[in-house]
């Protein structure tokens, strides 16, 4: 009984402390409202509470619209550092495929008449001009000259046997005429009875497989020069851009040998468009061009290569806005490695767009894209001293970035 009036009292005890607590937060919080409502009931506080939050919005939207402009002025006036400028482009090349080719080569074969005696070559072999190549003979006439001996030496015979005496001058005579008349037959057809072939020029013989298809035959022997040359194709469109003696760069695609040669020939004859050589369309026409070589050394005969040369232009078209007059001359202003170089140049026409400037200008020269007045000779582009564009006082712009601008104005 005891343990359960402990426990007892131990609950009427913690319900107490509850009751305080509750009573205690009962007079807080109605204190609480009781503040709370004057506030609400006193006109004065309440408007200036609105005056300060006011005040604060307004501060807030000016430092936004400052924001904004000040962002707006940096964003100009980067753009206002910028000097635009304009590259002349490069001059045009033009491209030729072609191949090696020997400058001389001549192919031999045996006629109908003959037949092959001797070859005095191996394959491969290099010979002189000159040299003797190959021999045929004719059986038909070798046959016949064997018969004008035979009647040859019947009558020699024929004079031996008659002695020298008066009656027997007379048929001596006749025997002496035929015997001239055979050998000079015989020499005649000797001549003719073989064929004694020699090399035309120094160069390489190449002895050909005859066994292939006789629809094609092939040349019984071929020997071609030492010299060669670059036999190419151009078409109709880059044509009237080249002429002879133009010089080229050459690439041979095999070795990555690079070579340097002239244009030699230029036909005025279309040709059928050659593959091998690097023709893609039919719907162009295309022209053989030959280009010979500054150097004959490391070239193999069918070798691929291509031929490049620069068309070189006489005049260039520059943006309107480069040029620059004064009393005297129209002028550009170039970027020489960051500092300024007054160009006098020879303006051939201008519009409000672009200008043809036919000399003073080379391929890769920088120029000032919108240059002003106050630009001098000499002013740098970029820098830590006076900037491109200070005025008589020696006031300066802001150091500017240079913004190369990419145009075609072809």
């Amino acid at each position: 009984m005891s343990f359960l009036k402990k426990f007892k009292n131990k609950r009427f005890r913690n319900n107490s402390f509850k009751s305080n607590n509750f009573r205690s937060s009962s007079f807080g919080s109605s204190g609480f409202n009781s503040k709370n409502k004057g506030f609400k009931n006193n006109p004065f506080k309440n408007k200036r509470f609105k005056i300060y939050a006011g005040i604060a919005v307004i501060i807030l939207l000016i430092l936004g619209v400052l924001a904004y402009v000040d962002s707006k002025n940096t964003k100009l006036q980067a753009n206002e550092n910028f000097i635009e400028t304009y590259t002349i482009p490069e001059n045009e090349k033009i491209f030729i495929n072609g191949m090696v080719v020997p400058k001389q080569t001549k192919d031999f074969n045996i006629s109908g008449d003959y037949e092959l005696s001797d070859v005095n070559v191996t394959n491969g072999q290099k010979v002189n001009q000159g040299d003797l190549l190959f021999t045929a003979k004719n059986p038909t006439i070798i046959a016949e000259i064997d018969s004008l001996k035979s009647q040859l030496s019947q009558y020699k015979k024929q004079k031996i046997s008659l002695s020298d005496i008066a009656e027997n001058r007379d048929a001596i005579a006749s025997i002496n005429a035929q015997i001239t008349t055979l050998n000079s037959q015989i020499a005649s057809l000797d001549k003719k009875a073989y064929d004694r072939v020699t090399a035309p020029f120094d160069g390489t013989v190449y002895l050909n497989d005859q066994t292939g298809n006789p629809d094609q035959p092939v040349s019984f022997m071929t020997i071609q020069g030492l010299e060669f040359y670059m036999k190419g194709q151009a078409s109709e469109q880059d044509l009237p851009k080249m002429k002879i003696d133009q010089m080229v760069n050459i690439l041979v695609f095999s070795t990555d040998q690079k070579l340097t040669g002239r244009i030699s020939f230029i036909s005025d004859k279309p040709s059928t468009p050659n593959t091998e050589m690097g023709a893609q369309q039919n719907t162009l026409s295309y022209y053989d061009i030959n280009i010979a070589f500054d150097n004959q050394e490391g070239l193999v005969n069918g070798f691929h290569l291509q031929a490049s040369l620069e068309v070189s232009n006489s005049s260039f078209k520059i943006p309107a806005s480069c040029v620059l007059k004064d009393k005297k001359h129209s002028y550009v202003f170039k970027d020489l490695d960051g500092i300024l170089k007054k160009q006098i140049v020879d303006v051939a026409s201008q519009n409000d767009d672009f200008a043809v400037v036919r000399g003073g200008l080379e391929q890769g020269d920088i120029i000032i894209k919108h240059p002003t007045k106050e630009m001098k000779e000499g002013d740098p582009v970029q820098g830590d001293g006076v900037t491109a564009g200070s005025n008589n006082n020696g006031d300066t712009t802001p150091n500017k970035k240079v913004e190369e601008v990419n145009m075609d104005v072809n």
